[in-house]
C-alpha cells in the first residue's frame, strides 16, 4: 500500500460526505463546515479518546461552559486588546487578506525561507513594506495591495431585548474554565494540581479562512487547564507522585526560540529539554509526554508530527512559554495543538477586574494557582488524521482508510450477501443484537458484496460481517479483516 496525499483525502471526504461547506446552497461563507454521519463519528471518537486518556484517565474533571460571555471577561483575558491579526484590505474590491500568512506563502513558493520566516515576525510597517516590495495583488480582483492594519478576531453580539449587554462569542474554551475554577475546587474538595477539561465550539472572525479545516471561523477545541502550585517542587497527580522515569521518553522536538529559521533538534528526551530550559516546569513536561502518547494512540506515525518551541515574539499575550504540536497535512506541517504556561495571568486578571478573590486554600496555604494548558484543535486533528491514514491499494483497486480500532467510525460493517428476505431479516436481527451490546454498526444491502467491501474499506471500518445462507443454519457469519482482507467464520454469539 502507498500513502495517498491531501487531495485524495479531500476527495474522499467530499465523496462520502464526511465534511461539507455550511449553507452551501446559498453560496459558501468561508470558514464554516458541517460534518456528515461518517465524519461526525470519527470526530466524536477522537474526542472520546481525548476524554478517556487526558481527562478521565488522569483523574481530571470535565465541564461545559457558555459559548457567549460579557465584554468584561475578554477585557480581563486580554483578548479585546491583543487578539488581532494583520489585515491588508483591497482598496478596489474590499477583499481582506491575512498579510503575514499571505507573504509567508508567497516567499515559501519561491523557496525563500528567510523572508518567509521574517514575514511571520514582522510588525505593521515591515509588513506594509514587504507587501509593496513583493507587489502582492488581491486574490479576488488582482489589484495591488498597499496598506496593513490590525484586525480584532473577536465575534461580537448584543445580549438582551434592547441589546444593552455587549458580549462576545468565546475565542477559546479556556476562559469559562478559569471563571468556574474556584467554585469547582471548593465544591469537589480538590487539591492542586488538578486538571479541568472542556471540549466544545470556539469562534474567531478569521480574515481569510483557508486550508479547509485548518483555519476556520467556527471550530471545535479540546482544552485541558492544569492548575498547580508553582512553589511545589514535587509533581503529584491526584495524590500520586509522578514517576519521573516518563521524562526519559523522547519526542521529536524543534525550536524557533533563537529566532530565524526553525532548528530541528530531532529526537530528544523530555528530561534534557527541561534541563536546557526549553520546558518551563515538570507539569509542562508531563503533559508533553501525555500528548505524545495520545498522538500514538490516535494512530499517527512517529515521523508525521513534531513539537516546536516558540520564540518570545511568537508567544500569545498570556504565555511565558509555548510548545506547539504540529502534524503533516498535505506534506506541510500545520499546528494541531499548543501547550502553554499561562502562569497566573488569567486568574489574577479576573480577580482584578471582578474584585472576586480567585485564590484557593491548598495544604493549609493560600495559593493563586498557575496554569499549564494543553489546547488542541479537533477539526485540524480530524483532517490531519484522515490525510495521514489514507492508502491506495493497487491490488484491491480502491483506497483504504487505516484507522486505529478506537477511532473507526463503526465497530462493524454488516452485509446480507444478497437481497433475500430471509437474509435481510437475519441481518436485522444480528444488527439489533450488536447494537444492544453497545457496538456501532454500518448496515448496507445495496450493490455487490465487493462494492460494499470497498465502501467499508474507504471509510475505515476494520471488520465486515457477511450474513449468508449458512448463517441461517448454524448462526455463523464471515468476518473480513479490512487490513489483510483475510476471512474467517465465527459464531455470532461469540460477539455478544
Amino acid at each position: 500500500m502507498e500513502k495517498e496525499g491531501l487531495d485524495s483525502a479531500l476527495n474522499l471526504m467530499n465523496r462520502r460526505g464526511m465534511i461539507m461547506p455550511s449553507a452551501q446552497i446559498y453560496g459558501e461563507v468561508g470558514g464554516f463546515y458541517d460534518y456528515g454521519p461518517i465524519g461526525l463519528k470519527i470526530k466524536k471518537r477522537i474526542e472520546a479518546l481525548w476524554r478517556r486518556r487526558l481527562v478521565e484517565g488522569l483523574g481530571n474533571l470535565e465541564i461545559e461552559t457558555s459559548l457567549i460571555a460579557p465584554e468584561q471577561v475578554f477585557r480581563a483575558s486580554g483578548h479585546l486588546e491583543t487578539f488581532a491579526d494583520p489585515v491588508s484590505v483591497c482598496k478596489k474590491c474590499g477583499y481582506s487578506h491575512r498579510a503575514d500568512k499571505m507573504l509567508a506563502e508567497f516567499y515559501e513558493r519561491r523557496n525563500d525561507k528567510a523572508k518567509a520566516e521574517a514575514a511571520k515576525h514582522a510588525n505593521l510597517n515591515e509588513l506594509k513594506k514587504m507587501i509593496l516590495d513583493a507587489e502582492l495583488k488581491c486574490e479576488r480582483c488582482g489589484a495591488k495591495l498597499e496598506d496593513v492594519e490590525m484586525f480584532n478576531l473577536m465575534l461580537a453580539t448584543k445580549v438582551g431585548s434592547l441589546g444593552s449587554t455587549q458580549s462576545y462569542l468565546r475565542p477559546e474554551t479556556a476562559q469559562g474554565t478559569f471563571l468556574d475554577f474556584k467554585n469547582i475546587f471548593k465544591i469537589y474538595g480538590l487539591k492542586l494540581p488538578i486538571g479541568i477539561g472542556q471540549s466544545g465550539k470556539a469562534f474567531r472572525n478569521e480574515i481569510s479562512p483557508r486550508n479547509i479545516l485548518v483555519r476556520m471561523r467556527e471550530f471545535s477545541q479540546m482544552e485541558l487547564e492544569y492548575f498547580f502550585d508553582p512553589e511545589e517542587k514535587d509533581l503529584a497527580i491526584n495524590g500520586k507522585k509522578v514517576d519521573e522515569g516518563v521524562f526519559s521518553n523522547e519526542i521529536t522536538f524543534a525550536s524557533t526560540a533563537g529566532g530565524g529559521d526553525e532548528s530541528v533538534v530531532g529526537k530528544v528526551s523530555i528530561s534534557k529539554l527541561m534541563e536546557e530550559g526549553h520546558i518551563p516546569n515538570k507539569l509542562f513536561g508531563y503533559l508533553l509526554y501525555q500528548e505524545n502518547e495520545f498522538m500514538k494512540a490516535l494512530g499517527f506515525d512517529d515521523d508525521a508530527y513534531k513539537f516546536v518551541e516558540l520564540s518570545k515574539d511568537e508567544l500569545p499575550h498570556y504565555s511565558k512559554g509555548n510548545v506547539d504540536l504540529e502534524a503533516k497535512i498535505g506534506g506541510k506541517y500545520e499546528e494541531l495543538a499548543g501547550t502553554a504556561y499561562r502562569t497566573d495571568f488569567d486568574l489574577k486578571n479576573h480577580e482584578t477586574l471582578s474584585k472576586e478573590d480567585m485564590h484557593v486554600f491548598n495544604n493549609d496555604k493560600k495559593v493563586m494557582p498557575h496554569v499549564v494548558e494543553f489546547a488542541m484543535g479537533l477539526d485540524r486533528t480530524f483532517l490531519a488524521l484522515i490525510s495521514n491514514s489514507l492508502y491506495k491499494d493497487d491490488k484491491r483497486g480502491w483506497e483504504v482508510l487505516r484507522l486505529n480500532e478506537s477511532i473507526t467510525p463503526y465497530d462493524f460493517a454488516l452485509f446480507p450477501l444478497q437481497r433475500d428476505d430471509k437474509l435481510m431479516d437475519k441481518s436485522a436481527e444480528i444488527r439489533d443484537a450488536l447494537l444492544k451490546k453497545g457496538y456501532s454498526v454500518f448496515y448496507s444491502y445495496t450493490g455487490s458484496i465487493g462494492k460494499r467491501y470497498a465502501r467499508a474499506d474507504e471509510i475505515g471500518i476494520n471488520r465486515a460481517l457477511t450474513v449468508d445462507y449458512d448463517t441461517l443454519n448454524d448462526g455463523s457469519v464471515t468476518v473480513r479483516d479490512m487490513l489483510t482482507t483475510s476471512q474467517e467464520r465465527i459464531k455470532v454469539d461469540s460477539l455478544l
